[in-house]
């Protein structure tokens, strides 16, 4: 097995942080308290500090200092997750060993993005310039974020740059680079008040080759963001978006499509408005629409389209006493989305929904329960509901109890046709039935000192009718109906900061899945996962060292578990060195990543084989 090389390759990547000391030290104790819980989106921070969730938060200045690329690179850095890029439009991604990753909910400023992708996110139309924290919540997610998310939410944060720049000197920055198989990668941002507000501009622009035949593609992505500042604590934001990529489908490697290409463009706009309500509430209210398009050109020459259509309105509320002994968040949220595809034709999805969360502090314990409800035209009515304990049982020792029930109905995509992949390699299935979990998670987290944390979770769930794809003697995939299905395991999450040293954040899943009517393995579900990333700032030159080690077991790619769907187990490495300078008054860094260090032999998916070892450089500048 594959994981006998991790001891070696841990010693190899210590290797790389020359100068350091791993012994142990006597880091200074730092105060720590449950605290209060605020449920507003600007303050989530403490929310996430002192509620019983589970949830990891990247923040602008870790993004900034370790000079990550993309929301998907901002992912890949957190303990328990990880994102696999496919060919085409959208990111498979994998919270706590979890190989469902249509089940994840996508939302920008606490709107839904998720889009009609079979099973994966778009997330390049969001440039990081443009992004203030991103934070993944784990199962079972909280009510108020929105309907399904039964393996996890992810919620992106743009920036709300202070009216008139404030105390910030670095209003613009520029960034370009290269690198393996043709990769060119640029993007720029600029900052600049207007009249009594801000606008935040940002673009990026990608291109590659690819390895395989027909892997190539080009993207760009344009941001727009309005934010005033209005008097007693009103915002007002409006931010507008655009994506367009160019790519070939070269299909897995036992069905080639050489001549498949499609193009795809996705326009966004939001509008939203946060202030107070009454002495001690908030509200937030969003607006928002999308349009997409896609050009399907399959092997045969043959055309079709997608254009997909969504609006819809997102209102919260937060109400809290003066003691801060509780808080009540009420929500709603209205949604239209229209679908109209060459081979299925037009359909449309009327969405309502409610849900009401009550937190209440009892000194060391707080308590939560929430309730939602959905109603489509389509698949009726959908409750949903969470309850969860967090107790600090000792100083500076948590633990988490929690309980939740989701329904995910299917996507237009599943039901009809995906944009994701070529029209030869998957179709939609419109006899699915909606999916109905439970999940379950108690964990115990212990802070020794600031940048030093240990997290023990036991997790498990229920599935009715899970959604996984099957391959037909067409060698085509079509979703479909597993009647039962069951996910337990547990999670070790560690992270260790060396004063003056180096940094360890460190992630273990073991777990065990099963088709309740077989016994077989769940797809794309391994036994084993493991993640450590060791990261160092050499203290006089500043260059900053960062390599990560994936273990990922072996899986299946179909619920068969027939032999020739396995996929074997596989360690890979990446580097990461970034060297910050200055070039008379502009901070500047340039960059040197390499992936698959030692070109394993890894699929992301059946059939569908990594580049294999690749590298990129390139300089940033702010000024």
């Amino acid at each position: 097995m594959h994981i006998r090389l991790i001891p070696g390759i841990s010693l190899l990547t210590l290797s790389l942080l020359s100068g350091t000391s791993l012994g142990a030290e006597t880091a200074k104790e730092e105060p720590y308290s449950l605290g209060e819980v605020v449920v507003t989106s600007e303050r989530l921070k403490e929310y996430i500090t002192n509620h019983p969730l589970d949830v990891t938060t990247v923040e602008r200045g870790e993004i900034v200092s370790r000079n990550l690329g993309s929301v998907e690179e901002i992912l890949k850095t957190m303990p328990g997750v990880e994102v696999y890029s496919s060919a085409g439009v959208g990111s498979r991604i994998s919270i706590r060993g979890s190989g469902r990753s249509g089940s994840v909910m996508v939302l920008l400023n606490g709107r839904p993005l998720n889009s009609n992708q079979y099973g994966s996110q778009d997330l390049s139309a969001i440039p990081v310039d443009s992004i203030q924290s991103v934070s993944v919540f784990k199962p079972p997610v909280p009510v108020w974020l929105g309907p399904g998310g039964s393996d996890g939410a992810i919620n992106i944060i743009t920036r709300t740059p202070k009216q008139g720049g404030g105390k910030e000197k670095q209003r613009s920055s520029l960034k370009g680079g290269g690198g393996s198989y043709g990769l060119v990668e640029g993007s720029v941002s600029h900052q600049l008040p207007v009249s009594d507000s801000t606008v935040l501009l940002a673009a990026t622009g990608n291109h590659r080759d690819g390895k395989r035949t027909n892997s190539d593609r080009n993207d760009g992505a344009f941001n727009l963001n309005w934010n005033r500042q209005g008097d007693e604590g009103r915002r007002y934001e409006f931010n507008g978006r655009y994506y367009q990529a160019e790519f070939g489908s070269p299909g897995p490697v036992d069905n080639e499509t050489p001549h498949a290409r499609q193009e795809y463009r996705k326009g966004s706009l939001d509008a939203r408005y946060s202030g107070l309500l009454g002495q001690s509430g908030t509200v937030s209210a969003t607006a928002y629409g999308d349009m997409i398009y896609l050009k399907d050109t399959d092997q045969s020459g043959s055309r079709y389209t997608l254009n997909d259509n969504k609006a819809g309105l997102k209102l919260d509320t937060t109400w809290s006493d003066e003691s801060e002994n509780w808080d009540l968040r009420l929500g709603g949220m209205t949604e239209w989305n229209g679908y109209d595809h060459t081979l299925s034709g037009e359909h449309e999805r009327f969405r309502n929904g409610l849900s009401v969360q009550y937190d209440r502090r009892f000194g060391p314990l707080t308590t939560t329960f929430g309730l939602r409800g959905d109603l489509t035209n389509d698949f009726g009515a959908n409750p949903g509901g969470t309850i969860g304990l967090g107790w600090g049982i000792a100083d500076k020792t948590l633990l988490k109890l929690r309980a939740g029930y989701t329904v995910n109905i299917p996507l237009f995509g599943q039901l009809y046709q995906t944009s994701h992949g070529s029209i030869d390699q998957t179709r939609g299935n419109p006899d699915l039935k909606k999916e109905r979990v439970w999940s379950y998670e108690i964990g115990l987290e212990h802070t020794f000192a600031k940048d030093r944390l240990l997290q023990l979770t036991l997790f498990r769930s229920d599935t009715v009718d899970l959604i996984s794809s099957r391959r037909g003697s067409d060698m085509i995939y079509r979703p479909v109906n597993i009647r039962g299905a069951e996910r337990q395991g547990g999670e070790i999450m560690a992270t260790y900061a060396w004063d003056n040293g180096p940094t360890l954040e460190a992630s273990l899943t073991i777990q065990d899945s099963a088709v309740k009517s077989t016994g077989k393995k769940l797809p794309y579900t391994p036994g084993l996962k493991m993640k450590y990333t060791l990261s160092y700032t050499l203290p006089r030159l500043a260059t900053r060292l960062e390599t990560t080690v994936r273990y990922e077991g072996s899986r299946y790619s179909q619920a068969e578990n027939k032999s020739y769907q396995r996929m074997d187990d596989a360690v890979l490495v990446d580097l990461k060195a970034t060297q910050p300078f200055k070039i008379g008054k502009i901070a500047t860094e340039i960059y040197l990543r390499v992936d698959n260090l030692f070109d394993t032999a890894y699929e992301t998916h059946l059939g569908h084989p990594d580049d294999g070892i690749r590298a990129a450089a390139g300089i940033q500048m702010r000024f």
